[in-house]
């Protein structure tokens, strides 16, 4: 009985395993064109914004595109939760996920996935410390600026047509979104629709992490700066004592002759 037990817990730990790389797999297979697919989004949100005066035709077309990109999520979110080693934990912590594939109104976050942008820069960066900490700076205002306009668009596209909308055009929406993303916030133009406050909300949040991110590289490069000088004295220190280890080598040496 207690063999049979270890042989099912052994084919337990392989068949996790086997999900768990499945897992990997598919994600690494899904990053790219799932990136693509949100960019995609981004032009689907901003046409009709930027012509309003669109053709029917053309509307009817965006809408499939729409319903398109949202099969392409919700497959990838289904093939994720089903290959992940604890489907649980997975769906408890990418609940996000679950909200913009299951609730219509949530569908404009989509964009946010667009963020991925910072794994594929920052991966290339990890191999090098210092190379990591001299471009964070660079990588968090290229994806503030990207935060940005994504929400602009986000935030415009849930506001416009609101009952007592405060955000009815583009500039209004960027001059919005800066406000927000600095945690400024004068006031001015502010959401009024349940899905623009949650647009609000994940803004502030990237803000805050972005603001995270520049602190910590610049302190991260005094802190590299002091060891790289620590590390300098003590290499300049290690071959004072290396030359006068052989001078005393040398003279050990030319005794031994005269001696002899």
């Amino acid at each position: 009985m207690h063999a049979m037990t270890t042989v099912q817990a052994g084919d337990g730990d392989e068949l996790r395993e086997l999900r768990a790389d499945l897992h990997q797999r598919i994600r690494r297979a899904t990053d790219l064109p799932m990136l693509l697919l949100s960019i995609a989004f981004i032009a689907i949100i901003v046409w009709p914004i930027a012509m309003p005066h669109l053709s029917a035709s053309t509307r009817t077309a965006l809408t499939a595109a729409d319903d398109g990109l949202w099969a392409a999520f919700a497959l990838e979110y289904a093939a994720l939760v089903v290959t992940a080693p604890n489907r649980r934990r997975y769906v408890v912590s990418h609940v996000p996920d679950l909200l913009m594939v299951v609730l219509p109104m949530l569908r404009p976050l989509r964009v946010l996935r667009v963020l991925r942008l910072s794994t594929v820069a920052v991966s290339g960066a990890q191999r090098s410390r210092h190379l990591l900490v001299s471009r964070a700076p660079l990588y968090a205002t290229g994806l503030a600026a990207l935060a940005v306009v994504s929400a602009a668009v986000m935030e415009l596209n849930a506001e416009q047509h609101a009952a007592g909308a405060r955000i009815t055009n583009m500039g209004d929406a960027l001059w919005w979104a800066v406000t927000t993303i600095t945690t400024v916030g004068y006031g001015d133009y502010y959401p009024v629709t349940a899905s623009g406050k949650v647009i609000a909300a994940a803004l502030m949040l990237t803000g805050i992490g972005l603001l995270g991110v520049i602190t910590a590289s610049v302190a991260a490069w005094f802190i590299g700066a002091e060891e790289d000088e620590a590390m300098s004295r003590e290499a300049r220190l290690e071959a004072v004592v290396a030359r006068l280890e052989q001078q005393v080598d040398a003279m050990s040496r030319a005794a031994s002759v005269r001696e002899g």
